[in-house]
């Protein structure tokens, strides 16, 4: 068949065309023609994205233009509106976090790829992985219940009395605020920093270390020499995209912060971000309010292009930089011969001096010595650091297991509705309702993102290389890096532009997922077909097979575990979402009753319990859904590492 069909194939233009060679000539056509639309579906959703926010802002802009970025006054009520204090708490936590979480990051990062036991490292790539998959509103209420009254009884006190009370650390011991808000991010970024970091050392040739260690170097020589260099780009990438996950995080800050629309004026005081501002106050707007709460996210947006961008830039820059010189960009280079003092003839002392290779021997030995002592204290340093990035992922799960264990053993707990509020003689509850809506939103936005973002990184990988592609593959990676809460900003406010009933609805909750689905398919979709060896192609090329039929059965057939594990990540990103469903699909506590009405999901639902409840029966249901959500990410994460080990097995077979 396949003989049959790689004869009717070589047809040359002079020959006849029989009736088989132009279907499959069309149903290329057709193919192509589909990820081009999907590409193009990419490009048009992230102008429709801008311009609506742009629209939605204009009276905000048309009003106060510029001034909101110089004003530092947020009151509503009066008609003052500042973006001042927002960005400044924005960058303020941002910055924080980042000076935090890198070194730390970056020493588990070389524990778990460089000079850590090997048995080791695979649980701690695992550990790694499910860190970042950990949804932001556990974080948020693990910040909120443990490191508040932490920062509140020991640290903030102890920072006080170590300053005299100067700055920065002035102001009453709260326990929320910036520096509280600045940990929780620290510790949401350490594991997607350590575990790209890992990645980029990991891609470094083994050849290189060998090299290193081959003329009596130490592991950390051999690191600090023939690793570090080339895996620079790759490093600082991954800081930069921590620093984008930081600035547009809203949940975790929004709990821990305080909220309060005020000029940071020191580390301990209350404050607020561009996403905490907008998660608490959109729904609850409108007319002018809403109109300058859309300006921010706008600049939230440009921020994050900004990061995006910068990221690219650096990662480019530096590839570039330590790329081998060729012969003809090769400086030329003077050789300097070292100058040679004249000896005694026969002799082993130099005229006037004496014997040289003792001096040598004794120095050679210092420098042994003092090489390992280094080796020694760089190897405790990055346990210190395995410490500190784990430690509180420890107490994270150990909590939800404390609070949520109760929950999660009785079978009722999945099947039933949240009870209502009480304080005493409380009837015990679930989450039924919230795991409905969950599934169901996930499987609508699975309908809508999976089959765009294939098609669309098919097109990247297989057909993009031009100039439209290239702006494609910027768009998605823009994409990528936009903070939820915009995304359920731009949803919500298409709905309610052109259909006001159905603003808060399981649809309006569909489509948000979906558009944030989109580009993380797409981006994996792509780095998966990059993986396969151009030669594949183009023997499957040479046996007459067309060109679609290559992609779909041989190019995907050969990346197929890398595609599940791509779309297992984009679910569970959506999985455990909270901001953007807290603005389109609403916070309802019963069955699905239509794609038209609010509809509950599991992050929102722990968000209006912990905030907005005092029954402790709500508060133990809200515990153990975090719990809930704790697991799924944990089997997410595992499928996905299996995944990628039967794709290496095979590869190896």
């Amino acid at each position: 068949m396949a003989g049959r069909e790689a004869g009717v194939a070589r047809a040359g233009p002079s020959e006849p065309v029989g009736p088989r060679l132009a279907f499959l000539r069309r149903l290329g056509t057709v193919f192509r023609g589909g990820a081009t639309a999907a590409a193009a579906g990419v490009l048009l959703l992230t102008i429709g994205f801008v311009a609506l926010l742009a629209v939605e802002a204009g009276p905000a802009i048309g009003r106060y233009g510029f001034a909101l970025l110089l004003s530092d006054s947020w009151d509503p009520s009066a008609g003052a509106f500042a973006a001042v204090p927002a960005i400044a708490g924005t960058l303020l936590t941002s910055g924080l976090a980042l000076l935090f979480a890198v070194p730390v990051a970056l020493g588990v990062a070389l524990f778990s790829s460089e000079i850590g036991p090997r048995r080791l490292r695979a649980p701690l790539a695992y550990l790694l992985d499910l860190g970042a998959a950990i949804p932001s509103i556990v974080y948020g209420i693990w910040g909120l219940l443990v490191l508040v009254p932490l920062m509140r009884r020991s640290v903030e006190p102890a920072l006080m009395a170590l300053t005299g009370g100067a700055p920065p650390f002035t102001g009453p011991a709260l326990g929320s605020g910036f520096l509280t808000a600045s940990v929780v991010l620290a510790v949401m970024v350490i594991p997607t920093v350590a575990a790209l970091s890992r990645e980029a050392l990991r891609a470094v040739p083994r050849s290189q270390r060998e090299a290193a260690l081959s003329l009596g170097a130490t592991r950390w020589d051999a690191t600090r020499m023939a690793v570090f260099r080339p895996a620079r780009p790759g490093i600082l990438g991954a800081v930069m995209l921590g620093f984008g996950r930081a600035i547009g995080e809203t949940i975790a800050v929004a709990l821990v912060i305080g909220n309060i629309p005020l000029l940071p004026t020191s580390f301990l005081s209350t404050g607020v971000t561009i996403p905490s501002l907008l998660v608490g106050s959109f729904s609850d707007s409108a007319g002018l309010t809403l109109s300058a709460l859309v300006e921010l996210g706008l600049i939230l947006f440009g921020l994050s292009v900004a990061v995006n961008l910068a990221a690219r830039g650096i990662v480019r820059w530096l590839s570039a930089r330590d790329a081998p010189e060729s012969a003809a960009t090769r400086p030329r280079r003077r050789t300097v011969r070292p100058r040679t003092s004249p000896t005694a003839t026969g002799g082993d002392r130099p005229l006037g001096g004496r014997p040289w290779w003792p001096r040598v021997a004794a120095g050679r030995a210092g420098r042994v010595r003092r090489r390992r002592a280094i080796h020694l204290a760089i190897g405790a340093l990055l346990v210190v650091a395995l410490g500190l990035a784990f430690l509180p992922l420890a107490s994270l799960v150990d909590t939800a297991v404390a609070q949520g264990g109760a929950a999660v053993v009785r079978p009722s707990f999945y099947t039933s509705e949240p009870p209502p509020q009480c304080i005493t003689n409380c009837t015990l509850g679930g989450i039924g309702p919230a795991i409905q809506g969950t599934l169901l939103l996930l499987g609508l936005a699975s309908l809508i993102a999976v089959p765009a973002g294939l098609l669309t990184g098919i097109y990247l990988s297989e057909y993009g290389r031009n100039r439209f592609g290239q702006a494609v593959g910027l768009l998605v990676d823009v994409m990528t890096g936009v903070p939820s809460i915009l995304i359920g900003v731009f949803v919500f406010t298409l709905f309610l532009r052109y259909d006001r009933l159905d603003a808060v609805s399981a649809l309006s909750g569909g489509v948000a997922l979906a558009v944030l689905m989109l580009p993380i398919i797409a981006r994996a979709t792509t780095t998966a077909l990059g993986t396969v060896p151009r030669g594949v192609r183009e023997a499957a090329l040479a046996l007459g097979f067309p060109r679609h039929r290559v992609t779909l059965r041989v190019v995907l057939g050969s990346c197929r575990p890398a595609l599940v594990t791509g779309n297992l990540l984009a679910l569970g990103r959506a999985g455990g979402e909270t901001a953007a469903l807290l603005l389109t699909a609403g916070s309802s506590v019963y069955w699905f009753s239509g794609l038209h009405a609010p509809v509950a999901t599991l992050a929102p639902f722990i968000y209006d319990a912990l905030l907005n409840s005092t029954g402790p029966n709500l508060i133990a249901d809200a515990w153990g859904a975090a719990l809930v959500l704790l697991l799924i990410m944990a089997v997410i994460s595992l499928a996905a590492r299996l995944a990628l080990r039967s794709a290496a097995t095979s590869e190896a077979d």
